[in-house]
């Protein structure tokens, strides 16, 4: 599990539908790197996990309602590809501020990652985590 490569690091991505399923496949990875070594997900989970309203005025739109979703068979996160593609298609500005304005996952995630670095001590929670910060700034460059 500790030498598995995300996403970021095996596949290319052309889109943010592409993009938002690498980020998610890498979320479940470092998910379970935490648990292999007995660190606390509670912060990650709460910085990815709550609902950002949109600053053009919008309904507050969560991660779940774009389609993220925990399969409890497989014991990880996926994606209801036909939810998060209608997501796109039908709420697609709000989408890219759930990601990418200034209180949006990804700007908060990214801080919360950077810090989590610097506390956790362990060389594979270090690498599962960078893996996925990489995967958050692709898909930050890829949503801005």
């Amino acid at each position: 599990m500790d030498n598995e490569k995300t996403p970021y690091e095996t596949n290319p991505v052309e889109s943010p539908f592409d993009a938002i399923c690498a980020f998610v496949e890498a979320y479940d990875v470092l998910l379970a790197c935490l648990a292999e070594h007995g660190a606390d997900a509670d912060e990650l989970r709460t910085a990815i996990f709550r609902p950002v309203c949109p600053e053009s005025g919008g309904a507050p739109i969560g991660i779940y309602e774009i389609g993220v979703i925990f399969d409890h068979s497989a014991g990880k996160y996926g994606i209801n590809r036909k939810k998060l593609n209608k997501a796109l298609l039908t709420r697609e500005a709000d989408v890219r501020a759930l990601f990418s304005q200034e209180d949006g996952i990804l700007p908060n995630l990214c801080d919360f990652l950077l810090e989590f670095l610097g506390r956790e001590e362990s060389e594979p929670i270090d690498a599962a985590t960078l893996r996925f910060l990489n995967e958050c700034r692709r898909l930050f460059a890829m949503l801005a």
